[in-house]
């Protein structure tokens, strides 16, 4: 059963898989960059484009690029990780 604060929040998770993903330029550099398998970096970017209502990459022979709505959102992840990583540096994680 799905909560409904589920669709109003995006799980940090997502982001960060996003993200590395963006940074390294390949779902599987970004899953051992963060201790996962590819299969769960991928189902991850899938609830995340559920989430924001389209797709965040394209693949072409020079490898993967973001869309214009993965462009938009590049920033305000980055923004949200460093966030929630300082407040965790705060609580002394």
């Amino acid at each position: 059963m799905q909560r409904r604060h589920d669709t109003l929040n995006i799980p940090i998770e997502l982001l960060r898989s996003f993200v590395a993903i963006q940074e390294s330029g390949s779902f599987t550099k970004a899953a051992d960059l963060l201790n996962l398998t590819q299969p769960a970096i991928s189902a991850q970017i899938k609830r995340l484009q559920q989430l924001v209502g389209g797709e965040l990459f394209t693949k072409d022979s020079l490898g993967l690029n973001l869309t214009t709505r993965g462009k938009d959102i590049k920033k305000h992840a980055r923004r949200m990780l460093s966030i929630n990583d300082q407040i965790l540096g705060i609580a002394g994680h």
